[in-house]
C-alpha cells in the first residue's frame, strides 16, 4: 500500500514535469522561430548546410549520448520501482473497491432488509398473512426473520444468492433479484452479498451464541436434552435452529409435530436413509448440493435426497458434539413429540 501510494506520487510529479518541460519547449520555439515568407531558403532543411564531421561526432553527439544514458538509468530503476509496487497497487484497488461494494451493500440493506433482519443482520421479525391452500386469509403472524450476520457461515455466496434471487417459499422472504420477479439486478444481489460477509460472526462467535442458547432453553424449561435443545434454537431469531425448515408453524411461535417438515424434508425416520450415524453426522455438517443423493441407498430405492440444495451447513456452527446430539434427537422423533415455546402458559 505504501509502496504503491509512493508510486502514484513519483508519476504525478513526473507528469507535471514533463507537461512543465513540453510548454517550455512550446514557448523557446516560439520565440526563435522566424516568418517563413522570404527565407525558405534559410528555413528549408535540404537547402542549408548541415553540421560538419568534427561538429556532429564531437560536443553534440557527446549531449545526446549524455541524454540517452540519461533516460536509460530513469528506466532501469524506474521500472523495477513500478513492478515491486504493483501488487501493492494492486491490492489496494481491490481493497477499495471492496469497501466501495460494501458501502453499497449496507445502502442496499438498510433500505430493503434491515426492518425484518435488524440492524447489523442480528435477527428480527417480520409481519406476514397466513392463508389456506385456496389464498385465503387466516390469519397474521410475526415471523422469525433469521439473524443473517452468520448466513454464509451456514451457506454459500451461491446459495445466499439463490435465497435472495427467488425467495423463501411460504415464508415473508421474497424474491429479490429480476431472475426470480425482484427488482435488484445482479450487481445490487452481490454488493448485499458483500455486506453479509462484511458483518459475518466468526465460527468461534457463533458457537459461543449457540452454546449460550443451548442453556438458556434448557433453564426456561423449553427442552430437557441439548439435542431437543439445539433442534429448536432461538438463538439469533432461529438461525440455528433445525425446526425453522422442518417443523410447521415454528417460525411463529405455531408449532406442529416436531420434524413434520415445512420448508424442509419430513424427518421422521430419516436415519435410517443413512448407513450409519458417522454420514448422518457428516451430512448435518457439511450440508447437500442440489440434486445430489445422500446416505445409503436402500433396496427400495431410498436414499436422503437434496432436492432444494438448501441444507445449511452446521460444521461452522456446531461442535461434532453438538452435531452428534442433534443426530440422536432427530432419530427419536416420531410424530408424538411438540415443542412448546412458552412452557410457563398453557400450549398452543
Amino acid at each position: 500500500m505504501m509502496l504503491a501510494s509512493v508510486q502514484r506520487t513519483t508519476g504525478l510529479a513526473v507528469a507535471i514535469f514533463v507537461a512543465l518541460g513540453f510548454v517550455a519547449y512550446v514557448l523557446v520555439n516560439l520565440r526563435k522561430a522566424r516568418p517563413e515568407l522570404g527565407n525558405e531558403i534559410e528555413l528549408a532543411s535540404n537547402r542549408k548546410p548541415y553540421y560538419d564531421d568534427e561538429e556532429l561526432e564531437g560536443p553534440r553527439l557527446d549531449r545526446y549520448l549524455t541524454m540517452a544514458l540519461v533516460l536509460m538509468s530513469v528506466l532501469s530503476v524506474g521500472l523495477p520501482l513500478y513492478w515491486i509496487a504493483e501488487p501493492g497497487r494492486q491490492t489496494g484497488a481491490i481493497t477499495a473497491g471492496q469497501k466501495s461494494f460494501v458501502k453499497r451493500g449496507t445502502n442496499e440493506f438498510t433500505a430493503n432488509c434491515q426492518s425484518c433482519h435488524a440492524k447489523g443482520a442480528t435477527g428480527g421479525v417480520a409481519a406476514y398473512v397466513l392463508t389456506d391452500k385456496s389464498g385465503e386469509y387466516v390469519s397474521d403472524v410475526s415471523w422469525r426473520a433469521p439473524a443473517l450476520n452468520n448466513a454464509l457461515l451456514r451457506f454459500s455466496r451461491d446459495e445466499v444468492q439463490y435465497v435472495l434471487d427467488h425467495g423463501r417459499t411460504f415464508s415473508p422472504m421474497q424474491p429479490w433479484s429480476t431472475v426470480g420477479g425482484g427488482a435488484k439486478n445482479g450487481q445490487q444481489i452481490q454488493n448485499i452479498i458483500d455486506y453479509l460477509a462484511s458483518v459475518t460472526i466468526t465460527p468461534e462467535q457463533a458457537r459461543d451464541e449457540v452454546e449460550a442458547g443451548v442453556k438458556a432453553m434448557i433453564d426456561a424449561g423449553k427442552a430437557k436434552v441439548e439435542g431437543e435443545a439445539l433442534f429448536n434454537l432461538e438463538a439469533s431469531a432461529g438461525s440455528y435452529s433445525c425446526a425453522r425448515c422442518h417443523t410447521p408453524g415454528w417460525s411463529y411461535d405455531h408449532p406442529g409435530l416436531s420434524g413434520a417438515g415445512a420448508f424442509g424434508p419430513k424427518l421422521w425416520g430419516v436415519g435410517a436413509k443413512f448407513k450409519d450415524d458417522d454420514q448422518f453426522r457428516q451430512f448435518i455438517a457439511e450440508g447437500c448440493e442440489i440434486g445430489k443423493v445422500y446416505g445409503a441407498v436402500a433396496d427400495d430405492g431410498a436414499a436422503a435426497q437434496c432436492k432444494s440444495g438448501m441444507m445449511p451447513a452446521f460444521g461452522n456452527m456446531y461442535t461434532s458434539e453438538q452435531i452428534a446430539k442433534v443426530v440422536d434427537y432427530v432419530k427419536t422423533l416420531d410424530g408424538t413429540q411438540k415443542y412448546n415455546p412458552n412452557p410457563n402458559s398453557e400450549s398452543k
